[in-house]
Formats: structure tokens, sequence, C-alpha cells
């Protein structure tokens, strides 16, 4: 079996790596929207029912629009992923990695509009499609209190499937 790569062996402790998910992966889906049912904004999709009280609670008050990108893995039996980011203006947010880790991969997303929702819809539809390598990352540096404890992030772009349907819905 030698020469193949499927298998990530390690016989000596300095190749062993830290448990991460790490994994090629299409956007099939992605939204934006408030978790406030009073928001003209409010997405049942982004922040669903199932989601815990106090979390929900939370982006409330907060007054939160999040995007939520549904991630179908195509090199693992995983069923879809699902990762949110807060929109935001602040460095070292969630929204801050996202955003830099789509500028470096040179990712072609379309952020065009009038308005901050169509720039959030039209954003939401051109990820689509898109297939990146991803990664797990943990303890990331945050503007806020504590670290950011995991957050799933694009490593490698590898292009835009075609026939994608748009799963936009706000």
């Amino acid at each position: 079996m030698s020469g193949n790569s499927e298998f990530r062996v390690a016989w000596r402790p300095d190749e062993f790596t830290e448990a991460k998910r790490e994994f090629r992966g299409r956007i099939v889906r992605a939204d934006w929207g408030s978790a406030d049912p009073a928001s003209p904004y409010y997405s049942q999709w982004v922040f669903p029912p199932e989601a815990p009280e106090d979390i929900r609670q939370r982006q409330v008050e907060r007054k939160v629009i999040a995007v939520r990108i549904e991630i179908a893995p195509i090199d693992q039996a995983w069923e879809n992923l699902y990762e949110w980011y807060t929109v935001s203006n602040v460095r070292q947010s969630k929204w801050w990695y996202f955003m830099d880790a789509l500028h470096r991969l040179k990712a072609p997303f379309d952020a065009k509009g009038n308005t901050e929702p169509e720039r959030l819809t039209n954003f939401c539809k051109s990820l689509l499609g898109m297939e990146f390598k991803w990664v797990d990352h943990e303890n990331l540096p945050t503007a806020g209190r504590t670290t950011i404890k995991r957050i799933l992030l694009p490593v490698e772009y590898y292009g835009k499937a075609e026939g994608v349907p748009e799963h936009v819905e706000i």
C-alpha cells in the first residue's frame, strides 16, 4: 500500500497532529438573517428553533444579523455541516476571519448592492457552489473577552461548481 495518499499514518511522535476537522466541501446553501421574530430580516433557517434558547435570546438582544452556510462534504461520509458568521465591522470577529480567508484565497464573491440587505443577498447567492478545503480552527484571538473557541474556515479554493440550485430564501 505504499504511495496511497488515503492513509495518514504517523510513526514518530513529531508526525502526529492535533485532532481537527479537515475536508473538501461545497457550499450548497447560504442565507442571512436575524434571530428576532419581530425583525423584518428574521430567518428561521439562519437561527433554527432547535438552537439553545439562551443563545437565540442573546442574538435577539444584540440585534445580530448572521450569515449561515451549509457545506456538503465531498471527500467525507459526514452529513452536511453548518457554520455561522455574525456580520460585523470589527477585526478578529468570526466575520473578519471568514472575509479574510475569502480575500486571501481570491474567491470571487459578489457583495454589490445599494443597501446592506441587497449586498448580503448577493453575497449569499455568490457563495453557492464554491468548493473549498475547510479546516476547524480553535482558540483564535478575538476582539471580545474570550477567544473564538471554534470556527470553520476555508483554506484552499478549488473553484465553483455549476448548476448548484439557489437556496437563498429571505
